[in-house]
């Protein structure tokens, strides 16, 4: 009889390094190439193709078991523990054979699949862990040339082909083989755990749930599309169905998509490829643990919440407009900033990342303690975001063009970034999650769900 998973995966768990910061692009592909060179029987260092600007996109092949999984890392560039997690893990399954044969996968894992929009956030990845830091290093890959989104999808009004080079870099993976499992590595920024499913599936939750607790890592407190604690579905999963769906129904103002998302995109290869994402998060508060009735509902807590994120789009939308005709240079910052604002000026159905609904009896309930604190700090601290991606923005074109206009709304924006940032500071302890408490986590959910998607496979 075989061991239960996360047992048979303790070797691994336990070797979890304590690291102190995130590894830089330079940092994953020097470790990328050692772990090929180090483990030569184990390991096969694949050269993925160039991304965008010209760089190498660098993948490792490890094992050679009946089934195979694909796992890469900053999905979105602003999310940056994958790199720590695949190039440890490439050593610890070569360095464990018995976990390997155990698991009886070959694994394909790319450290790094976005390296272009990965070094515009290193100032974060290498230096101090604090919001503020995250926020004047912040760039987000637009939707619109984000790899994972870009996949080829054609089925009813879409016939989509608008691959990006990075894209592509993943498709030189996925046209090959057939994959059983997928993951990418996404991170939230507020809160514990959310495991992202694409379906009740009862079988894994115990297993997800210990890899949390193994790790000091809550279960997700804030509402959401729970299926048990912890485990969230995630519609997301599926933005061209969802686009497709949406047609069907009559509905015409629908968010444009480039593409399928890449368990889409795995899924027409094999439609029994399980995907789950370990959505762990940079910051809490202790706050999120207690489970305490507060004063305020649920429903207050959610247009607290709203309003603070009206006010920013307000405050963005006014100094976008005011910059106007100064904005003379493109920049990767201007082309982020554009596709925020371009929702804010023309509401649309999101297929992306569709809003949550919840009943009357629910908003109406007493917020408890967790939920008032998740609800409320993931506005207060998400609302700083694009502030920063503005504040980058303007900075790249007071470079290039010396505009006083410019000059005087990029202090406008800093200025009110650190106000949010110490409002932040006052009503919240803002805790960074240590890196390897992250990492241990997800690799025993990353796992145990490819062990849960064998069960799957017909």
């Amino acid at each position: 009889m075989q061991k239960p998973i996360l047992n048979a995966i303790a070797p691994v768990l336990d070797g979890i390094p304590d690291w102190d910061k995130y590894l830089t692009v330079d940092q994953i592909n020097e470790e990328t190439r050692r772990l090929a060179n180090d483990y030569p029987e184990d390991v096969e260092l694949m050269e993925l193709g160039e991304s965008t600007l010209g760089e190498s996109i660098l993948g490792l092949k490890v094992g050679s078991g009946n089934f195979s999984a694909l796992i890469h890392g900053f999905p979105n560039s602003e999310e940056p523990y994958g790199g720590n997690l695949l190039t440890y893990l490439t050593r610890a399954l070569a360095e464990n054979p018995d976990v390997s044969e155990r698991l009886d996968y070959t694994w394909y894992l790319v450290p790094c699949s976005d390296p272009d929009a990965a070094r515009l956030n290193e100032g974060f990845q290498a230096g101090e862990k604090t919001v503020l830091n995250y926020c004047m290093s912040y760039y987000r890959t637009p939707v619109s040339i984000n790899p994972e989104l870009c996949f080829p999808y054609r089925f009813g009004p879409l016939d989509l082909d608008n691959t990006v080079p990075e894209t592509r870099a993943l498709m030189k993976v996925m046209d090959g083989v057939k994959l059983h499992f997928v993951s990418s590595l996404h991170m939230m920024k507020w809160g514990g755990i959310s495991y992202m499913v694409p379906f009740d599936c009862p079988k894994l939750y115990a297993d997800l749930q210990n890899a949390a607790q193994r790790f000091d890592i809550f279960l997700r407190k804030r509402p959401g599309t729970m299926l048990a604690p912890g485990i969230m579905w995630a519609e997301y999963l599926t933005a061209a169905r969802n686009y497709v769906r949406h047609s069907a129904a009559g509905v015409t103002h629908i968010e444009p998509i480039r593409g399928c998302q890449i368990s889409e995109y795995g899924q027409q290869y094999n439609p029994q490829l399980f995907t789950i994402i370990p959505e762990c998060c940079l910051w809490y508060d202790p706050r999120m643990l207690d489970d305490r009735p507060s004063e305020t509902t649920i429903r207050e807590a959610f247009a607290y919440g709203d309003g603070k994120m009206r006010d920013m789009e307000e405050l963005i939308l006014s100094i976008w407009k005011r910059a106007g005709s100064n904005l003379k240079h493109d920049s990767v910052y201007r082309g982020m900033m554009e596709e925020i604002v371009a929702p804010l000026l023309h509401e649309y159905t999101n297929v992306s990342n569709p809003p949550m609904r919840f009943s009357e009896d629910f908003l109406n309930r007493k917020a408890t303690v967790a939920q008032k604190i998740g609800i409320e700090g993931h506005d207060d601290l998400y609302r700083m975001f694009y502030l920063g991606g503005l504040v980058r923005t303007l900075d790249a074109e007071y470079e290039k063009s010396g505009n006083d206009t410019i000059k005087a709304l990029r202090g406008e924006a800093y200025a009110k970034l650190v106000e949010w940032d110490g409002f932040l500071h006052e009503r919240y302890e803002v805790v960074h999650h240590p890196i390897r408490n992250l990492v241990g986590m997800s690799i025993g959910a990353l796992l145990a769900s490819a062990d849960y998607a064998k069960t799957l496979q017909r």
